[in-house]
């Protein structure tokens, strides 16, 4: 197991484009803000503003970004709009909100691409990466760099290109791809020689000992170590803990921190510890936000392997907290293992007994695709019969309402001269409680249709899931569980909120697609098409609107398919009537016969209960594709 997580992109970015007098430079800058009235020239100088201000001061550099964005829009500036987008996602990524980022990182593409600038486009795309690495988008971050890549070389932008090679055998490592991102780092050490570059040079050879780690190839694995050590520079005043003398401790302390491990695996537990406490002391003292829980941990297992249990005890609990903090389970289930054979050690067998329980436990709870299907099951079911009981009681409430009005409507009749008044007012009363009621009825038949739908999904791609793990497609597995993990944790977030923004649903969905791709065996294709006037990451509409009838696609059109299937997906906005059409179509089976003489009469729950959701702001055309096989769906949404 691994447990460093590494951490090289941000500083590299902010390495290679900051300026040297930055304050010099910003003093000049807000000067010839409050100096100029003129738009455009507004628009360029918050546009630099807030790229300045981003590691500094968040709330300040998202500020100006918003006044530069909504300049850019009234100036109809693609170019500004762009710059505006591309600093508000640098902002988001700077905070560590990789989705928000990712969403606004897509806007800014879209600017650039109309224009066209390949520059910022490249630019964007590596920014992306890292954020799509970071929630498990490996494939997505990869196409990216190799966009990236391929500009910078027709360009012969080698700097760029470097940083573009650097940030892709990263992202590989991160996807646990070694020999593809030992290519990649052997390619970009050529030119890190080329240009003299230490610090990306010294951080490539770290990447090399990683991934022949993984592969087992120690000896290549430590010759790598060795390289980065001798790629860092020396100073006049350099840092020196146990030995090691650097004007680059934190750098040192990676370097350490990943060859301990490498030695860990080996067994070589003195050389690992000698590396571990060396890393400890360059990271104490001059960068402590690298002390997260796995680095204690590490150090933790050597100090045991080596008799030192006090010791190691006291490492171990510093790490826990930081796991639990965090959240790191797979680690902390290893570290309860390494806790429970300590305290056997240190003759604590009741606590060696708990750690050992609290292991199996997590492990458990982690690995067994059969467990979670059953707690699913059971969830599913009593949140079924919830639903079905207090939509029971809602419809039983509201006849008992309406017969109570029926009655008081013939009094009231009869009463007329004498009552009018109070007849108006308890009337208006009891109609808003039947509408209270009515809008709650739908609510728990909505809850109850995702409470019945849901299982065929989830229960198929954990058997997905398993599969890849019996079959020891271990790499496969790993992804498919993070898109898995990650879409129902969107659905759950976003299934609370009245409305969300256009990008999140198509975020959603393309999670959702993916997920079906893989589960099919790429019987199924998809493509999402966004006009250039659709604004993504501002439009705001009813959360997983678009998924009940992407479903059906699905369900009842591409899956009874025997060859591949495709659906398409085109947004459109309509700038005079402020109308967003969403067109879903597919080349599946199409609707039965009976029903392709009135096509709209062949409409399932989920879009009856979406229709229901959209009201009158919303509608919604079902028929059968005229010329080919497939059903296509219109679905227009008002933005008054």
């Amino acid at each position: 197991m691994r447990y460093y997580f590494l951490r090289y992109i941000v500083p590299i970015g902010v390495f290679l484009l900051t300026g040297v007098d930055m304050v010099g430079q910003m003093d000049s800058l807000e000067q010839q803000l409050r100096q100029t009235s003129e738009p455009a020239v507004r628009m360029t100088l918050l546009n630099d503003i807030a790229y300045q201000y981003h590691p500094t001061d968040s709330a300040l550099a998202y500020q100006h970004a918003l006044e530069a964005l909504s300049l850019s829009r009234n100036l109809q500036d693609d170019y500004g709009t762009g710059k505006a987008y591309k600093n508000l996602a640098l902002t988001e990524a700077y905070l560590g909100y990789a989705e928000k980022a990712i969403a606004l990182y897509d806007s800014a593409y879209h600017y650039f691409f109309s224009i066209p600038d390949s520059s910022e486009l490249s630019a964007v795309l590596n920014n992306m990466g890292r954020q799509l690495c970071q929630v498990g988008a490996f494939e997505r971050a990869v196409q990216g760099y190799h966009q990236a890549e391929e500009w910078a070389r027709k360009q012969q932008e080698k700097h760029k290109l470097l940083i573009f090679l650097f940030n892709h055998a990263a992202c590989l490592t991160d996807a646990f791809k070694a020999e593809a991102s030992i290519a990649r780092a052997q390619e970009g050490l050529k030119l890190a020689t080329e240009l003299d570059h230490w610090f990306i040079k010294s951080s490539l050879y770290s990447l090399l000992g990683i991934n022949y780690s993984d592969l087992k190839q120690f000896d290549e694995a430590e010759a790598a170590y060795d390289a980065a050590f001798a790629c860092l520079p020396k100073a006049e005043a350099p840092k020196t803990a146990q030995g090691v003398t650097t004007n680059n401790p934190d750098l040192a302390a990676d370097i350490l921190n990943n060859r301990g491990i490498l030695f860990l695996e080996q067994k070589k537990f003195e050389k690992a510890y000698d590396d571990f406490t060396t890393a400890l002391s360059l990271a104490s003292e001059y960068a402590p936000e690298q002390l997260n829980g796995p680095f204690y941990i590490n150090i933790g297992i050597a100090a045991k392997e080596l008799g030192k249990w006090e010791e190691s005890l006291r490492y171990f609990q510093e790490g826990l907290s930081h796991l639990l903090a965090t959240q790191q389970w797979i680690a902390l289930g290893e570290t309860y293992r390494h806790l429970s054979d300590l305290y056997y050690k240190l003759n604590d067998g009741m606590k060696a007994y708990d750690f050992l329980q609290r292991s199996h436990l997590l492990k458990d709870s982690l690995l067994s695709a059969e467990t979670t299907k059953n707690l699913q099951d059971l969830d599913v079911k009593y949140k079924t019969a919830q639903y079905k009981r207090e939509l029971s009681e809602s419809q039983l409430e509201l006849q008992a309402q309406h017969h109570r009005m029926n009655l008081l409507g013939l009094s009231v009749l009869i009463l007329v001269l004498l009552l009018a008044g109070l007849y108006w007012l308890y009337h208006v009363r009891q109609k808003n409680k039947v509408l209270r009621l009515e809008k709650r009825q739908a609510e728990l038949q909505y809850g109850l249709l995702r409470a019945q739908m849901n299982p065929h999904f989830i229960f198929n791609a954990l058997n997905a899931i398993q599969g890849f793990f019996v079959n020891q497609k271990l790499i496969q597995g790993n992804e498919f569980l993070g898109k898995f993990s990650s879409l129902i944790r969107r659905v759950l977030d976003q299934s609370k909120l009245p409305e969300h923004t256009l990008a999140q649903e198509l975020d959603t969905l393309k999670l959702y697609l993916d997920i079906e791709k893989e589960r099919l065996e790429d019987h199924l294709e998809y493509s999402i098409h966004t006009a250039a006037n659709v604004d993504a990451a501002l439009l705001e509409l009813p959360p997983l609107i678009l998924q009940p009838f992407v479903e059906n696609a699905i369900w009842h059109g591409i899956a009874p398919k025997e060859e591949k299937g495709h659906i398409w997906i085109n947004i459109d906005w309509d700038d005079g009537q402020e109308q967003l059409h969403c067109l879903i179509k597919d080349n599946g089976v199409g609707l039965p016969a009976e029903d392709e003489k009135s096509p709209q009469l062949h409409i399932s729950k989920g879009i009856q209960i979406t229709r229901e959701r959209l009201g009158t702001r919303g509608k919604i055309n079902i028929q059968n594709n005229p010329e080919e096989s497939g059903v296509s769906v219109e679905l227009t949404i008002s933005m008054n």
